[in-house]
C-alpha cells in the first residue's frame, strides 16, 4: 500500500482485524483515523479520498461489520472514488459453521467493486506470490481506467495477538504504465538494459504481420514459437530446446524481459524465468491486465503491441550486442543438432510433415502432443498457424480446422492432431459442406501417450486405462463414410508413398492416419531430447 502511494487508512475496532490495525498504526508511514461506526467510517474515508484526490483505505473486522460499508462502496463506485476496503475474515473452513462473526464475505459488494481479492493464509512461496499478485492487482484497479472501490478480504487464523515484527517486509510492486504517457520513462529503462529479451506469445496473423515489420529495428533476441506467426531476423524459434542445456541457461539469463502476445507452449521457458527472476519484467497489454506468467512481473504497460514496439529506441551497446550474439550462436548450435529420430514414430512423422507443407498454406495444431511436436519442426515462416491455446483443451481442434478451411477455400488447410483429440471431436466431419481443402494428419498411437513422458507417473495397467485412455479405434470407417479420402500409414514406406498425394490439392477432404507404437514413441521422444542436454 505504501509503495502504491496509499497513506491514509480509517480503522474500526474489532479483534479479527487487530493484526491489520496494529500494523497500520505501529510500523510507520500510515495516517490512521479511528472511527467506531463502520457505516460512518466508510464515508469518512470517502471524504478524505474526495478531498485529497487519492486512494484511501478503510479496515473493518469480520462479520456484519463489512456489510455496513455497502453504502459508502456504492457511492464510491458511482462517483468513481478510489476506496480500498480491507476486511479481516475468519478462516474459510469456519464459514457457515455457527462460529461467531462469520458470513461469506467474498462477493458481498457484487458488481459495485472494480476488483475483489480473497487472500489465502500463505504456507509456501507460491501462495505468497499469489497474495502479492492479488494485492497488486487490487491496488492497480483502484485507479486504472475508471477509478473506483476495490475489496481485499484477509482470512486470519487464531492466535493472532503476536505483533512482534518491527519492520515491513520488502514486497514486489507491479506498476501500471500508460504507454503514451510514460514513453520517456519506459525508454530510459529500456536503454539501461544490458541483456534484454523480447518474448512473443501466440498472435493472430494480422497482428503478427504488423510486428514482423518492426522486429528488425530491435537489438535484442526475440523468442517466439510457430504460433506467434512472426517472420524476420533475431527470431529464436528453438529456445525450448536451447534451454535444455545448463550452460545455455546460465549464459543466456536476461536482466530485462518484455512479454507480449498470447499463450506460450514452452513450460521450460516459464520455469527458467521463474527461477532466474530478471530484475525487470514488462507485460504489454492493451487492456492493462496483470498476467504474471513468469512470477517476476514489475510493470504492466497499457499499449498496443505494434505502437509500443515502434516507440522503443535502438541502443546498439556492446553489452546488448554480445547478449544477442550469444543467443544467435546458441540457436545455430541447436538447429545443427535438431535431427528427427530414425525410429518410425509420431515425433518423426510430425517433423517431416511440418517441414514439407506447401507454401502458402494454413497449419492448424491440436493440443497435447501435436502442438509440441510442431515446435520441434522446421515450420516454414510463411505459413499461417492456428491453435486453440486459450485454455489448451483437446476438444474442438478438428471443428476449428473445418471452420478455417470452410472460410477460405483458396488456401489448403492442414491439421496435425492426435488420436484422443480426433476421436473426441470426430463429429466435426459430420458436415454436409465438408471443404475439399481440408487435410488431416492423425497420429494414432492408441491413447494419450504424452502422459508416458511425465516424470513420476507409473506405467501401470490402471494408468494405461484411466489416464492414457488406451484404445484400438481407427478412423477409417468414419472418415470414409463422410466422404473423405483415406490414407492409412503403418511404416516409413507407406508415409513416403502417400505423403505427396495427401499434401496436394484434390476434390475431397483427406485424412492420413499414421499408426505408431506408443513405446517406440516414448523411446523416440527420449532420444530426440537427449541431443540437447
Amino acid at each position: 500500500m505504501l509503495r502504491h502511494g496509499i497513506h491514509d487508512v480509517v480503522v474500526s475496532p474489532g479483534s479479527r482485524n487487530m493484526p491489520l490495525v496494529q500494523t497500520f498504526s505501529a510500523l510507520g508511514g500510515m495516517n490512521c483515523h479511528a472511527v467506531t461506526d463502520e457505516r460512518s467510517a466508510g464515508f469518512f474515508a470517502l471524504g478524505i479520498a474526495q478531498r485529497k484526490n487519492t486512494a484511501v483505505a478503510v479496515c473493518v473486522t469480520s462479520g456484519s461489520a463489512l456489510l455496513n460499508l455497502s453504502s459508502a462502496v456504492s457511492e464510491a463506485y458511482y462517483q468513481q472514488v478510489p476506496l480500498l476496503v480491507i476486511s479481516a475474515d475468519r478462516p474459510q473452513a469456519w464459514i457457515g459453521q455457527m462460529d461467531g462473526q462469520t458470513l461469506p464475505q467474498t462477493g458481498v459488494f457484487g458488481t459495485l467493486v472494480r476488483f475483489e481479492a480473497n487472500l489465502c493464509e500463505p504456507s509456501d512461496e507460491t501462495q505468497r506470490w499469489y497474495n502479492n499478485r492479488l494485492i497488486n492487482e487490487a491496488l492497480i484497479a483502484l485507479t486504472a481506467g475508471a477509478k473506483g472501490p476495490v475489496h481485499i478480504n484477509v482470512p486470519i487464523t487464531e492466535p493472532f495477538f503476536d505483533c512482534s515484527a518491527t519492520d515491513l517486509p520488502e514486497e514486489r510492486v507491479i506498476r501500471l504504465r500508460k504507454g503514451a504517457l510514460d514513453g520517456e520513462a519506459l525508454n530510459r529503462a529500456w536503454r539501461e538494459a544490458k541483456a534484454p529479451l523480447l518474448i512473443v506469445g501466440q498472435l493472430d496473423t494480422a497482428t503478427a504481420e504488423g510486428l514482423s515489420a518492426l522486429l528488425p529495428e530491435l537489438d535484442c533476441p526475440v523468442l517466439c514459437e510457430s504460433l506467434a506467426n512472426l517472420r524476420g531476423k533475431n527470431l529464436m524459434r528453438n529456445f525450448d530446446l536451447t534451454l535444455l542445456s545448463d550452460a545455455n541457461r546460465r549464459a543466456l539469463t536476461p536482466d530485462f524481459v518484455i512479454y507480449m502476445g498470447g499463450h506460450l507452449v514452452s513450460k521450460r521457458l516459464k520455469q527458467w524465468l521463474r527461477t532466474v527472476r530478471p530484475e525487470v519484467c514488462w507485460r504489454i497489454s492493451p487492456e492493462g491486465v496483470v498476467a504474471d506468467t513468469f512470477q517476476c512481473l514489475t510493470d504492466v504497460v497499457v499499449a498496443d503491441t505494434a505502437t509500443f514496439l515502434d516507440s522503443l529506441e535502438k541502443c546498439g551497446s556492446a553489452e546488448r550486442q554480445s547478449y544477442l550474439t550469444r543467443w544467435e550462436e546458441a540457436e545455430r548450435a541447436t538447429v545443427s543438432k535438431r535431427k528427427a529420430p530414425s525410429l518410425f514414430s509420431s515425433i518423426s512423422v510430425a517433423m517431416d510433415f511440418c517441414s514439407r507443407l506447401p507454401r502458402p498454406s494454413v497449419l492448424v495444431l491440436a493440443n497435447s502432443s501435436a502442438v509440441r511436436y510442431a515446435q520441434l519442426a522446421d515450420v516454414p515462416e510463411d505459413l499461417s498457424v492456428y491453435c486453440n491455446r486459450g485454455v489448451n483443451g483437446i476438444d474442438g481442434s478438428l471443428s476449428s480446422a473445418v471452420g478455417i478451411a470452410s472460410s477460405d477455400p483458396s488456401q489448403e488447410v492442414f491439421l496435425l492432431i492426435g488420436d484422443l483429440s480426433f476421436f473426441y471431436d470426430m463429429n466435426a466431419l459430420w458436415n454436409n459442406q465438408l471443404p475439399s481443402n481440408l487435410h488431416v494428419l492423425l497420429l494414432n498411437n492408441g491413447g494419450g501417450a504424452i502422459f508416458r513422458n511425465l516424470k513420476g507417473l507409473a506405467d501401470t495397467e490402471s494408468t494405461r486405462q484411466y489416464v492414457m485412455a488406451t484404445h484400438h479405434a481407427t478412423a477409417k470407417g468414419w472418415v470414409e463414410s463422410v466422404g473423405c479420402e483415406y490414407f492409412p500409414v503403418f511404416d516409413e514406406a507407406d508415409l513416403q508413398k502417400d505423403l505427396e498425394a495427401f499434401l496436394g490439392k484434390g476434390d475431397s477432404p483427406r485424412v492420413m492416419e499414421v499408426f505408431t507404437d506408443a513405446q517406440l514413441d516414448e523411446q523416440a521422444h527420449k532420444y530426440f531430447y537427449s541431443q540437447f542436454e
